[in-house]
């Protein structure tokens, strides 16, 4: 007795239509064609957050248990990052699990998004800053040797920064340039969904003052036709109608 066995090409077709009632993925590409590009770019955002959480978090702990900032508060400047990284981390998959679960396809309003992006991004930036101005590799310095070509780190602290003589140091400090380097690629991805929701905002607003003047035009047509002029005909626009977002 042959069995067939589908070909991987069919299982992953499968995957992919079940994944979603027919009902979400109607309503998906109804109010808005671009939703595959904003649920790929949350995705891929959240797993940047999530890379760069554990970054910070470990530049945090490994600064903390080997320097003392003489400042006080530890190492702030790699915590201050944690924050927006944290926010987008919990935002995305929160606006995902919204999207396909509660709401069944139907998007929230984009004004939303507008606010909740630029909060993340506009965040990231000062973080960054910080992150990059703080950063133990600004301390990294090339070993001097002496005159046996061995290096000394006890001579005056000439060699006190370098790999020889300080690797925790050197560790750190490439944690620290992998997180900003997730950190930076959070902000771009939420600057771009930022740039979207603008986009959609604006034709929410354009297609919903479309769709009140179209009213204002039959209504008073209609109040014109009472009052004996129903000789006069005015134009009625035919717009398109508004995406369903929520209010």
């Amino acid at each position: 007795m042959a069995v067939k066995i589908p070909s991987m090409a069919k299982v992953k077709s499968l995957r992919v239509q079940t994944s979603f009632p027919p009902e979400t993925r109607r309503r998906l590409a109804e109010n808005d064609p671009r939703w595959s590009v904003k649920v790929i770019l949350r995705i891929v955002t959240t797993v940047l957050a999530f890379l760069g959480m554990v970054l910070f978090a470990a530049a945090v702990s490994k600064t903390n248990m080997n320097f003392i900032n003489l400042a006080g508060d530890g190492d702030w400047t790699d915590g201050l990052a944690l924050a927006p990284i944290v926010l987008s981390l919990i935002y995305n998959p929160l606006i995902l699990g919204i999207l396909f679960f509660a709401r069944g396809g139907k998007p929230l309003h984009p004004g939303w998004h507008v606010g909740m992006d630029l909060i993340v991004w506009g965040l990231c930036v000062p973080a960054m800053v910080f992150a990059v101005a703080g950063g133990l590799f600004w301390n990294w310095t090339a070993p001097v040797k002496d005159t046996n070509g061995n290096i000394d780190c006890q001579f005056f602290f000439i060699n006190q920064w370098t790999k020889a003589c300080d690797p925790v140091a050197f560790t750190i400090g490439d944690i620290e340039i992998a997180g900003i380097v997730f950190l930076f690629l959070v902000t771009i991805s939420h600057f771009a969904l930022f740039v979207l929701a603008c986009i959609d905002t604006h034709k929410w607003r354009r297609a919903n003052g479309a769709g009140k003047t179209n009213f204002e035009l039959q209504y008073n047509g209609n109040a014109a036709s009472d009052f004996g002029a129903s000789d006069r005909k005015d134009p009625i626009i035919d717009v398109e109608a508004a995406p369903a977002y929520a209010e």
